[in-house]
C-alpha cells in the first residue's frame, strides 16, 4: 500500500514538470539601438526576417514586445516598459526630472497597456536582449522599492511579485569593454553603429525612433541617422550619466549592480553567446567562422584590449565580453541542472551565435529556426515553474 502511494507521489511531480504551471505573458525587451514592431520596415529586432513574437503566440504562449528608448539610461528604459506593459501616462520622476531637466510626462508617451491586469497575482516572465537584460533587472528594482518624495504609480510604492522570471541574453551584466574602446576613439552612439552594419541605412532613416522626447531631443522629418547623431552630440545629453553609454561600461555595471538585489521569489536565467576563438601561442581572441563580418573590427579590438581585467575578458560575441553575460559578479549562480531555482542566476550553457545572430539577425532560414527552437524551448520552461 505504502509503495503504491509512493509511486502515485512520484507519478504526480512528474507530471507537474511536463504539464504547465502556469500561463504568465512574456515581454520581449530589446537592447541598445533596438526598435519596437511598428519600426524598421517590418524587419524586426526580435527574428529579423522571421516574427519571433508571432511565431510563439502560434505555438501557445503570450507575447509581448515593448519599444523603450534604444540609446536612453535603463532608469527611462525601465519606466518606459512599465507603462508599455501596464498602461498609463510615461512618468519618469519628480527627482529625475528636476536633476536632468527633463520633461517628466511627455505628451505622446502614453500607452492603453499590453497587459492592463498586471499585479502580483498576474506576474510576468521577461526574456530580454542585450541591454535589455539590465533594464529588466532596473524595472525588477524599481518594482521592489519606493522612493521618497515621488508620487507615480511606478515609484511611489512597491510592487512586489509582479515579475515570475527574468531571462537575459548576451547581456552586458558587468559592462562591455567595446564602451570604453570605442569612446576612445569615437563620440558615443555613432562609435557603437556597427549593430546597425548589416541593416540599410534608408530603413534606418526613415523607419527609426530614439524616443528622445523627454529630452527635447526628436528626430526631425527627413533627419538622417548620422545627422541626428551629430545633433545629439553637441546636446548636453551626451555628457550625461543619463544615457546608456555609462550603464554599458564595465565601471557603470558596477555601480549599477552594487544597488541591485536579486529576488528569492524571482526565477533568473542566463544565455551566454560567443563567437571567438583564442589565438594560436597568445590568449587574445579573434573572429571564428561563423560571426558576421561587420562585427569583425569590434570582436578583433575586444580580443586584444590591453585594458581588460585579465585574458577571460578576451572571448566576446562582438559586443559584448561572454564573461559579463552569465550573472552579476558577486551575485549567487549556478549552471542550469534541469530543476528550476529562484533566487539564482542560472547559467543556460554558451551558444555559439554572434551578438545578433541569436536573435535571427543575419542569418539563413535554417538558422532562424534553430533560433525558435531555442526560444520555443526556453518558453516551454518558463510555463513550468512553479
Amino acid at each position: 500500500m505504502l509503495r503504491s502511494l509512493f509511486f502515485i507521489i512520484i507519478i504526480i511531480i512528474s507530471i507537474s514538470e511536463i504539464f504547465p504551471q502556469n500561463n504568465y505573458p512574456i515581454i520581449l525587451v530589446h537592447g541598445f539601438l533596438g526598435w519596437g514592431r511598428d519600426e524598421m520596415a517590418g524587419y524586426y529586432y526580435w527574428g529579423g526576417r522571421m516574427d519571433l513574437e508571432t511565431e510563439l503566440k502560434d505555438a501557445g504562449f503570450e507575447v509581448y514586445t515593448v519599444s523603450v528608448g534604444p540609446i536612453s539610461s535603463n532608469w527611462d528604459r525601465a519606466i518606459e516598459a512599465f507603462y508599455q506593459i501596464k498602461g498609463g501616462q510615461v512618468d519618469y520622476g519628480k527627482k529625475g526630472a528636476e536633476e536632468y531637466k527633463i520633461i517628466r510626462k511627455p505628451k505622446n508617451k502614453k500607452y492603453e497597456g499590453l497587459y492592463t491586469k498586471w499585479d502580483e497575482k498576474h506576474p510576468v516572465h521577461i526574456i530580454s536582449h542585450s541591454q535589455g537584460g539590465q533594464t529588466a533587472r532596473m524595472l525588477e528594482l524599481l518594482l521592489n522599492n519606493s522612493y521618497e518624495g515621488e508620487d507615480s504609480h511606478l515609484l511611489s510604492s512597491s510592487h512586489r511579485d509582479w515579475i515570475k522570471s527574468i531571462t537575459t541574453i548576451s547581456t552586458p551584466h558587468n559592462g562591455s569593454t567595446l564602451v570604453p574602446i570605442m569612446l576612445d576613439a569615437f563620440p558615443f552612439a555613432l562609435s557603437l553603429a556597427p549593430w546597425f552594419g548589416s541593416l540599410d541605412n534608408k530603413i534606418i532613416d526613415a523607419f527609426y525612433s530614439f524616443d528622445l522626447e523627454q529630452w527635447g531631443l526628436e528626430k526631425h522629418p527627413g533627419e538622417t541617422f548620422d545627422d541626428f547623431f551629430s545633433r545629439l552630440k553637441q546636446s548636453p545629453l551626451s555628457n550625461s550619466k543619463n544615457l546608456c553609454s555609462w550603464e554599458l561600461s564595465p565601471a557603470g555595471a558596477n555601480e549599477f549592480n552594487q544597488l541591485y538585489e536579486e529576488d528569492d521569489s524571482v526565477y533568473y536565467f542566463s544565455f551566454t553567446t560567443t563567437s571567438t576563438q583564442q589565438k594560436k601561442d597568445s590568449q587574445h581572441h579573434k573572429p571564428d567562422s561563423i560571426m558576421s563580418l561587420h562585427l569583425w573590427p569590434t570582436a578583433i579590438l575586444m580580443g586584444t584590449y590591453s585594458g581588460a581585467v585579465d585574458s577571460s575578458w578576451y572571448e566576446n560575441d562582438g559586443v559584448v565580453n561572454s564573461i559579463s553575460m552569465s550573472h552579476p559578479f558577486g551575485a549567487p549562480y549556478v549552471m542550469y541542472n534541469g530543476v528550476p531555482k529562484p533566487g539564482v542566476w542560472q547559467n543556460m550553457g554558451k551558444l555559439n551565435w554572434d551578438h545578433q545572430s541569436i536573435i535571427g539577425h543575419g542569418v539563413t532560414k535554417t538558422q532562424n529556426q534553430n533560433i525558435f527552437t531555442l526560444y520555443n524551448k526556453h518558453c516551454i520552461l518558463l510555463y513550468v515553474l512553479k
